[in-house]
Protein backbone atom coordinates (compact mmCIF):
# COMPACT_ATOMS: atom_id res chain seq x y z
CA UNK A 1 0.00 0.00 0.00
CA UNK A 2 1.51 3.82 -0.99
CA UNK A 3 2.49 5.50 2.56
CA UNK A 4 -0.04 8.21 3.65
CA UNK A 5 2.73 9.53 6.03
CA UNK A 6 5.23 12.40 4.79
CA UNK A 7 8.64 12.31 4.35
CA UNK A 8 11.57 15.04 6.45
CA UNK A 9 9.54 17.66 8.06
CA UNK A 10 5.74 16.67 7.23
CA UNK A 11 6.52 13.02 9.00
CA UNK A 12 7.32 14.56 11.91
CA UNK A 13 4.88 16.79 12.45
CA UNK A 14 2.43 13.95 11.71
CA UNK A 15 4.13 11.74 14.60
CA UNK A 16 4.10 15.11 17.14
CA UNK A 17 0.56 15.07 16.46
CA UNK A 18 -0.08 11.55 16.81
CA UNK A 19 1.96 11.69 19.73
CA UNK A 20 0.05 14.83 21.49
CA UNK A 21 -3.93 13.18 21.21
CA UNK A 22 -4.89 12.41 24.61
CA UNK A 23 -6.84 9.95 24.87
CA UNK A 24 -6.13 6.24 26.96
CA UNK A 25 -3.82 5.36 24.53
CA UNK A 26 -1.34 7.94 24.90
CA UNK A 27 1.91 6.16 26.82
CA UNK A 28 1.38 2.96 24.38
CA UNK A 29 0.88 5.14 21.20
CA UNK A 30 4.51 7.56 22.65
CA UNK A 31 6.61 3.57 22.33
CA UNK A 32 4.88 3.31 18.82
CA UNK A 33 6.21 6.85 17.95
CA UNK A 34 9.69 6.09 19.38
CA UNK A 35 9.77 3.07 17.15
CA UNK A 36 8.82 4.45 14.37
CA UNK A 37 11.42 7.38 14.51
CA UNK A 38 14.06 5.05 15.55
CA UNK A 39 13.87 2.95 12.38
CA UNK A 40 13.08 5.42 10.33
CA UNK A 41 9.43 4.16 9.13
CA UNK A 42 6.57 5.61 7.50
CA UNK A 43 3.70 4.54 9.42
CA UNK A 44 2.04 1.77 7.75
CA UNK A 45 4.71 0.08 7.14
CA UNK A 46 6.12 0.51 10.04
CA UNK A 47 2.96 -0.82 12.18
CA UNK A 48 4.14 -3.89 10.16
CA UNK A 49 7.46 -4.07 12.00
CA UNK A 50 5.69 -3.12 14.94
CA UNK A 51 3.96 -5.42 15.41
CA UNK A 52 6.29 -7.62 14.55
CA UNK A 53 8.56 -6.49 17.31
CA UNK A 54 5.95 -6.69 20.07
CA UNK A 55 6.55 -10.46 19.86
CA UNK A 56 10.36 -10.69 19.85
CA UNK A 57 12.44 -10.62 23.68
CA UNK A 58 13.07 -7.62 24.64
CA UNK A 59 16.02 -7.63 27.70
CA UNK A 60 15.45 -11.13 28.51
CA UNK A 61 11.85 -11.01 28.69
CA UNK A 62 8.50 -11.11 26.37
CA UNK A 63 5.47 -9.00 26.88
CA UNK A 64 2.30 -10.82 28.03
CA UNK A 65 -0.96 -11.31 25.22
CA UNK A 66 -2.78 -8.73 27.11
CA UNK A 67 0.13 -6.33 26.77
CA UNK A 68 0.61 -7.03 23.35
CA UNK A 69 -2.85 -6.52 22.40
CA UNK A 70 -3.30 -3.46 24.21
CA UNK A 71 0.04 -1.61 22.44
CA UNK A 72 -1.23 -2.87 18.99
CA UNK A 73 -4.81 -1.46 19.65
CA UNK A 74 -2.96 1.72 20.42
CA UNK A 75 -0.80 1.64 17.49
CA UNK A 76 -3.77 0.91 15.40
CA UNK A 77 -5.55 4.18 16.44
CA UNK A 78 -3.56 6.29 15.23
CA UNK A 79 -2.23 4.54 12.13
CA UNK A 80 -6.38 5.15 11.53
CA UNK A 81 -6.17 8.86 12.58
CA UNK A 82 -3.32 9.43 10.25
CA UNK A 83 -5.52 7.56 7.48
CA UNK A 84 -8.81 9.77 8.36
CA UNK A 85 -6.68 12.77 7.63
CA UNK A 86 -4.65 11.98 4.82
CA UNK A 87 -5.42 13.03 1.51
CA UNK A 88 -6.62 8.91 0.73
CA UNK A 89 -9.76 9.33 3.53
CA UNK A 90 -12.26 9.45 0.88
CA UNK A 91 -10.58 6.09 -1.03
CA UNK A 92 -12.68 3.06 -0.07
CA UNK A 93 -10.31 1.10 -2.10
CA UNK A 94 -7.52 2.40 0.05
CA UNK A 95 -9.33 1.98 3.50
CA UNK A 96 -10.16 -1.60 3.19
CA UNK A 97 -6.19 -2.20 1.75
CA UNK A 98 -5.44 -0.50 5.30
CA UNK A 99 -7.83 -2.69 7.09
CA UNK A 100 -6.27 -5.68 5.84
CA UNK A 101 -3.45 -4.52 7.34
CA UNK A 102 -4.28 -3.89 10.41
CA UNK A 103 -6.29 -7.08 11.03
CA UNK A 104 -3.37 -9.36 9.88
CA UNK A 105 -1.72 -8.33 13.10
CA UNK A 106 -3.24 -10.83 15.25
CA UNK A 107 -4.87 -10.20 18.59
CA UNK A 108 -3.31 -12.58 21.23
CA UNK A 109 -6.08 -15.21 22.75
CA UNK A 110 -5.94 -14.31 26.73
CA UNK A 111 -7.49 -16.92 28.81
CA UNK A 112 -10.06 -15.76 31.57
CA UNK A 113 -8.33 -15.56 34.54
CA UNK A 114 -10.83 -16.14 37.81
CA UNK A 115 -10.70 -13.47 39.87
CA UNK A 116 -9.11 -14.39 43.89
CA UNK A 117 -11.59 -13.45 46.28
CA UNK A 118 -8.05 -11.98 48.11
CA UNK A 119 -8.62 -9.26 45.49
CA UNK A 120 -12.12 -7.89 46.32
CA UNK A 121 -13.46 -5.94 49.02
CA UNK A 122 -16.15 -6.84 51.13
CA UNK A 123 -18.33 -4.43 52.31
CA UNK A 124 -17.06 -2.92 55.47
CA UNK A 125 -13.47 -2.60 53.87
CA UNK A 126 -15.14 -0.49 50.95
CA UNK A 127 -17.09 1.81 53.50
CA UNK A 128 -13.96 2.51 55.19
CA UNK A 129 -12.40 3.43 52.12
CA UNK A 130 -14.88 5.88 50.67
CA UNK A 131 -15.71 6.95 54.51
CA UNK A 132 -11.96 7.54 55.75
CA UNK A 133 -10.24 8.85 52.36
CA UNK A 134 -8.59 11.91 52.86
CA UNK A 135 -9.27 14.92 50.51
CA UNK A 136 -12.46 15.47 48.79
CA UNK A 137 -11.60 14.67 45.13
CA UNK A 138 -9.49 11.65 45.64
CA UNK A 139 -12.84 10.44 47.26
CA UNK A 140 -15.28 11.13 44.58
CA UNK A 141 -13.09 9.65 42.13
CA UNK A 142 -12.52 6.47 44.40
CA UNK A 143 -16.58 6.63 45.14
CA UNK A 144 -16.80 6.67 41.27
CA UNK A 145 -15.08 3.67 40.65
CA UNK A 146 -17.00 1.46 43.70
CA UNK A 147 -20.12 3.09 41.95
CA UNK A 148 -19.76 2.60 38.31
CA UNK A 149 -16.52 -1.12 37.86
CA UNK A 150 -14.81 1.31 35.20
CA UNK A 151 -11.68 1.26 34.62
CA UNK A 152 -8.98 4.09 36.48
CA UNK A 153 -8.35 5.43 32.47
CA UNK A 154 -11.88 5.41 31.54
CA UNK A 155 -12.93 7.75 34.53
CA UNK A 156 -10.27 10.21 33.85
CA UNK A 157 -11.12 10.30 30.72
CA UNK A 158 -15.01 11.20 30.64
CA UNK A 159 -15.86 14.04 29.50
CA UNK A 160 -18.72 16.27 30.40
CA UNK A 161 -19.69 16.34 26.89
CA UNK A 162 -20.22 12.39 27.63
CA UNK A 163 -22.42 12.94 29.97
CA UNK A 164 -26.29 12.90 29.23
CA UNK A 165 -28.85 13.96 31.65
CA UNK A 166 -32.28 13.00 30.64
CA UNK A 167 -35.30 12.12 32.61
CA UNK A 168 -35.56 11.05 36.23
CA UNK A 169 -32.51 10.52 38.45
CA UNK A 170 -29.57 8.78 36.41
CA UNK A 171 -27.49 10.16 33.82
CA UNK A 172 -25.85 8.25 30.44
CA UNK A 173 -22.46 8.69 31.10
CA UNK A 174 -20.23 7.29 27.34
CA UNK A 175 -17.40 5.75 27.90
CA UNK A 176 -14.46 5.15 25.59
CA UNK A 177 -13.10 1.66 26.52
CA UNK A 178 -10.17 -0.50 25.22
CA UNK A 179 -9.88 -0.53 21.55
CA UNK A 180 -12.10 2.59 20.99
CA UNK A 181 -15.11 0.38 22.09
CA UNK A 182 -17.34 2.98 23.77
CA UNK A 183 -20.48 1.64 25.93
CA UNK A 184 -22.87 3.78 28.48
CA UNK A 185 -23.08 3.76 32.16
CA UNK A 186 -25.52 5.12 34.50
CA UNK A 187 -24.82 6.94 37.01
CA UNK A 188 -27.08 8.73 39.50
CA UNK A 189 -27.71 12.91 38.96
CA UNK A 190 -27.09 13.68 42.67
CA UNK A 191 -23.88 12.11 42.98
CA UNK A 192 -22.29 13.51 39.00
CA UNK A 193 -23.19 17.02 40.24
CA UNK A 194 -21.56 16.34 43.66
CA UNK A 195 -18.45 16.15 41.16
CA UNK A 196 -18.97 18.96 38.82
CA UNK A 197 -19.33 21.29 42.16
CA UNK A 198 -16.03 20.18 43.17
CA UNK A 199 -13.94 19.67 40.00
CA UNK A 200 -15.39 23.07 38.39
CA UNK A 201 -14.03 21.17 34.62
CA UNK A 202 -14.32 22.63 31.58
CA UNK A 203 -14.03 19.70 29.49
CA UNK A 204 -13.49 16.71 31.43
CA UNK A 205 -15.93 15.62 34.60
CA UNK A 206 -12.49 15.00 36.45
CA UNK A 207 -10.51 18.26 36.06
CA UNK A 208 -7.83 20.33 37.08
CA UNK A 209 -5.63 22.86 35.72
CA UNK A 210 -8.01 22.82 32.59
CA UNK A 211 -6.49 19.17 32.22
CA UNK A 212 -7.99 15.22 32.86
CA UNK A 213 -5.80 14.00 36.21
CA UNK A 214 -2.54 11.54 35.55
CA UNK A 215 -3.11 7.87 35.68
CA UNK A 216 -0.30 6.80 37.56
CA UNK A 217 -0.72 9.49 40.07
CA UNK A 218 -4.49 8.63 40.71
CA UNK A 219 -3.27 5.10 41.21
CA UNK A 220 -1.03 5.73 43.63
CA UNK A 221 -2.78 8.12 45.78
CA UNK A 222 -5.64 5.11 46.20
CA UNK A 223 -3.21 2.75 47.06
CA UNK A 224 -1.48 5.28 49.62
CA UNK A 225 -4.88 5.73 50.78
CA UNK A 226 -5.91 2.23 51.23
CA UNK A 227 -2.80 1.20 52.77
CA UNK A 228 -3.37 3.59 55.13
CA UNK A 229 -6.92 2.80 56.03
CA UNK A 230 -6.97 -0.65 55.42
CA UNK A 231 -3.50 -2.14 55.92
CA UNK A 232 -2.74 -3.18 52.47
CA UNK A 233 -2.30 -1.19 48.72
CA UNK A 234 -6.00 -1.64 46.57
CA UNK A 235 -5.48 -0.64 43.28
CA UNK A 236 -8.43 0.74 40.99
CA UNK A 237 -8.41 -2.64 39.41
CA UNK A 238 -9.73 -4.23 43.14
CA UNK A 239 -12.50 -1.20 43.08
CA UNK A 240 -13.59 -2.33 39.63
CA UNK A 241 -13.62 -6.09 40.89
CA UNK A 242 -15.38 -5.18 44.02
CA UNK A 243 -17.85 -3.79 41.59
CA UNK A 244 -18.46 -6.85 39.16
CA UNK A 245 -18.34 -9.65 41.83
CA UNK A 246 -21.19 -7.80 43.93
CA UNK A 247 -23.31 -7.68 40.88
CA UNK A 248 -22.80 -11.04 40.11
CA UNK A 249 -23.24 -12.35 43.99
CA UNK A 250 -26.70 -9.85 43.79
CA UNK A 251 -27.83 -12.11 41.84
CA UNK A 252 -27.63 -9.08 38.50
CA UNK A 253 -27.93 -10.20 34.57
CA UNK A 254 -24.52 -11.28 33.63
CA UNK A 255 -25.06 -10.31 30.32
CA UNK A 256 -25.50 -6.60 31.82
CA UNK A 257 -22.45 -6.75 34.14
CA UNK A 258 -20.96 -7.88 30.79
CA UNK A 259 -21.91 -4.77 29.21
CA UNK A 260 -21.30 -2.50 31.93
CA UNK A 261 -17.81 -3.46 32.35
CA UNK A 262 -17.08 -3.52 28.39
CA UNK A 263 -16.18 -7.17 28.11
CA UNK A 264 -16.62 -8.82 24.79
CA UNK A 265 -18.49 -11.88 26.24
CA UNK A 266 -20.94 -12.39 29.49
CA UNK A 267 -19.55 -15.78 29.91
CA UNK A 268 -16.22 -13.86 29.84
CA UNK A 269 -17.80 -11.99 32.84
CA UNK A 270 -19.12 -15.11 34.77
CA UNK A 271 -16.42 -17.49 34.29
CA UNK A 272 -13.62 -14.38 36.53
CA UNK A 273 -16.22 -13.65 39.14
CA UNK A 274 -18.11 -17.09 39.52
CA UNK A 275 -16.15 -17.66 42.72
CA UNK A 276 -15.51 -13.50 44.07
CA UNK A 277 -16.56 -11.82 46.36
CA UNK A 278 -19.12 -11.73 49.51
CA UNK A 279 -21.37 -14.77 50.24
CA UNK A 280 -24.88 -13.94 49.14
CA UNK A 281 -26.41 -12.94 52.35
CA UNK A 282 -23.38 -9.95 52.78
CA UNK A 283 -24.84 -8.71 49.38
CA UNK A 284 -27.91 -7.39 50.07
CA UNK A 285 -26.26 -3.75 50.65
CA UNK A 286 -25.75 -2.19 47.22
CA UNK A 287 -22.90 -0.84 46.97
CA UNK A 288 -24.05 2.55 45.78
CA UNK A 289 -25.62 2.62 49.04
CA UNK A 290 -22.40 1.80 50.89
CA UNK A 291 -20.87 5.03 49.18
CA UNK A 292 -24.11 7.14 49.63
CA UNK A 293 -23.48 7.29 53.54
CA UNK A 294 -21.39 10.35 55.21
CA UNK A 295 -17.71 10.33 54.83
CA UNK A 296 -15.31 11.07 57.11
CA UNK A 297 -14.47 14.81 57.51
CA UNK A 298 -11.33 15.45 55.30
CA UNK A 299 -8.13 15.91 57.16
CA UNK A 300 -4.61 16.93 55.92
CA UNK A 301 -4.74 18.81 52.17
CA UNK A 302 -7.75 21.24 51.88
CA UNK A 303 -10.02 19.58 49.31
CA UNK A 304 -9.50 22.80 46.52
CA UNK A 305 -5.76 22.03 46.64
CA UNK A 306 -5.14 18.43 46.50
CA UNK A 307 -1.42 17.24 46.44
CA UNK A 308 -1.75 14.95 43.34
CA UNK A 309 -2.07 15.74 39.78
Amino acid sequence: MKEMGMQGNGHDALLKELEGIRDVYRLDVKQFVAFLREKKLLIVEGFRQYAKWLEQEHEGKRYSPATINRKLAAARSRVRYAFKHSAFADSLQRKYHLEDILKSAKLKKIDAVVVSPATVLDLEEARKLVWHTKGKAIRLMITFLVRTGVRVSEMLHVKLDDVTAGQGPVARVRIRGKAGKERTINVKKDFLKQITEHFHGRTFLFEHDGRSYSRVSVTNRIKLESLRILGREVSPRQLRHTWAAMQIKKGRSVNAVAAALGHSSPGLTAQMYSSSGPQPEEAVLDLEEVTRMEPARDEGSPDKKENFR
